[in-house]
């Protein structure tokens, strides 16, 4: 494999065959492991190679560096797309990722990811649509996609149909960032493993290629922070519409005084809403009901794919990446205030199909 390891390593990837383990290692740290599309084309032909292949019983995923798995896909490069007025090639962009994700949880051999630092965005597609999900104790994951025009995707909101409605409000509304002992009590993660003991496991599934190895390392998760928090995220977050979650959020009572030991966390959580675009909180909910209703990854992807190839072309999504990536000045002009709702006809119609060619089937 040393032929397509070399010529992997400058698309951002390490590609390997250890005893039977395929090795696929995102190796951009310095840009966080953001997937570019030629990460992705590599990611995929690898899995390509080793789908038939006898001698490789499972794939092990990880990462370079210690800041993060992934933050995502790189949104700057489907920004840079769209600028050019290819706004198909930024779309194709994305449903490549989409694919991908698909085939990481239906891939015939299992797939071990290994997170051991921040997986956001797309990042969180690639380890938690995985048969066998690994964490450690400095493994974090964050859906921060509404502060910049985007929609949680990446079967993001699959993941979320799974859990309390207005937990998953809460986590995809404000990008909160959640540890290894909440990613696991929520279904994002499966085993905590020390980070001095990932060498150790690795080794043992490349001798073995025998995933049910990964349970001698497992660590009791302990409690997540959100368990202290779950009585006024749950208060909040199952008001009907962003403007009456604020409302929840910023009206003072006297069961919410200012001394109150979740007031940080209320105001936080109200100003992370406020970051976000509006059509795109709203958008998130939707999906979100969508997904309860119509539950499974390939549904979820589908109208992931609807909804963001109409925000490819729209303002939010173009002022959001320039306030947070461009001029990184923080302060996004959003069409539309955070205290009324975008009519639901006009929310209705993200989810429409789209034409043929660009509204493919995950079934």
């Amino acid at each position: 494999m040393s032929p397509a390891a070399t010529q992997t390593k400058a698309t951002g990837l390490l590609v390997r065959e250890e005893g039977r383990a395929g090795r696929i290692t995102l190796d951009r740290p310095r840009r966080l492991n953001m997937l570019t599309a030629e990460m992705v084309e590599g990611i995929d032909a690898a899995l390509s190679a080793w789908q038939h292949d006898p001698g490789i019983a499972l794939v092990i995923i990880d990462a370079s560096g210690e800041r993060a798995f992934s933050a995502g896909g790189d949104i700057a490069a489907v920004h840079g797309l769209v600028a050019a007025g290819d706004t198909a090639g930024a779309f194709r962009h994305c449903l490549a990722e989409y694919r991908l994700d698909l085939r990481i949880a239906r891939f015939g051999k299992p797939v071990v990811t290994l997170v051991d630092a921040v997986a956001m965005g797309g990042g969180i597609g690639i380890a938690c649509h995985a048969a066998h999900r690994v964490v450690t104790p400095r493994a974090a994951f964050s859906l921060p996609e509404c502060a910049i025009g985007w929609l949680p995707d990446s079967g993001a909101t699959h993941l979320l149909s799974g859990i309390p409605a207005p937990l998953a409000t809460f986590l995809a509304l404000t990008g909160t960032r959640i540890g290894a002992a909440d990613a696991i009590d929520l279904g994002f993660a499966d085993t905590l493993v020390a980070t001095d003991s990932l060498p150790e496991l690795v080794a043992a599934l490349c001798a073995t290629g025998d995933p049910a190895r990964i349970a001698g390392f497992g660590q009791r998760p302990g409690t997540g922070l959100l368990a202290g928090e779950l009585p006024w995220i749950e208060a909040a977050f199952a008001a009907p519409g962003v403007p009456k979650i604020l409302r929840e959020l910023e009206t003072p009572t006297t069961a919410r005084a200012d001394s109150s030991p979740h007031a940080a966390w209320r105001e936080t959580t109200s100003r992370a809403l406020r970051r976000g675009s509006p059509l795109s909180l709203a958008l998130a909910l939707a999906a979100l009901e969508r997904a309860r209703r119509r539950p499974g990854l390939e549904a979820a992807l589908t109208r992931e794919s609807r909804v963001i190839s109409r925000l490819l072309a729209h303002q939010d999504f173009r002022e959001g990446v320039r306030a947070a990536m461009i001029d990184r000045d923080r302060k996004p002009r959003w069409q539309g205030p955070h205290e009324v709702a975008p009519p639901p006809q006009e929310i209705n119609g993200y989810f429409e199909p789209t034409c043929a060619s660009l509204d493919p089937s995950f079934a």
